[in-house]
């Protein structure tokens, strides 16, 4: 074989593997292409709509409980203040959510009559707010800042 007949033959196999390489590599910038179009479009703003009123539902749903575990807090404060004496029967909750203070586990809820307000303080002593010692009455105080019960330490 002469190298005259050999050139044209390495021209083509040269040709086809430039066209072989621009095919691969045109296929990876298509391929990235497509990748970074579902990547960056619309996508993740469905999933997002998606996820955000599962998000909402639960929100609302640990808010609710929340309120619940506030109110049956009060309760038993004032359930205690009145067997105590101190609240009469017939006191009813002002505030169905308890504020926190400064010491821990320590939570303050407001009680009264037609006739005065009462400040009721009570540490929570366990989680199971079906059990009325879970919650120690602190001290009871009038509006006027009059103190009618402190626990003793």
């Amino acid at each position: 074989m002469s190298m005259s007949e050999q050139d044209p033959n390495t021209r083509r196999l040269q040709i086809e593997w430039y066209a072989a390489l621009a095919t691969i590599i045109g296929g990876f910038v298509i391929a990235i292409a497509v990748a970074a179009y579902f990547t960056f479009s619309g996508k993740p703003a469905t999933q997002t709509a998606a996820v955000q009123p599962k998000q909402a539902e639960s929100q609302k749903a640990r808010e609710a409980e929340f309120k619940k575990l506030g109110l049956e807090l009060c309760s038993l404060e004032l359930a205690n203040a009145q067997t105590f004496g101190v609240v009469p029967s017939f006191g009813k909750l002002l505030t169905p959510m308890p504020h926190m203070t400064n010491v821990r586990g320590r939570y303050v809820c407001v009680a009264g009559t037609d006739v005065t307000k009462y400040v009721l303080a009570g540490d929570l002593m366990c989680r199971n707010l079906k059990d009325s010692r879970c919650v120690s009455l602190f001290t009871v105080t009038e509006a006027d800042g009059t103190v009618l019960y402190q626990r003793q330490s």
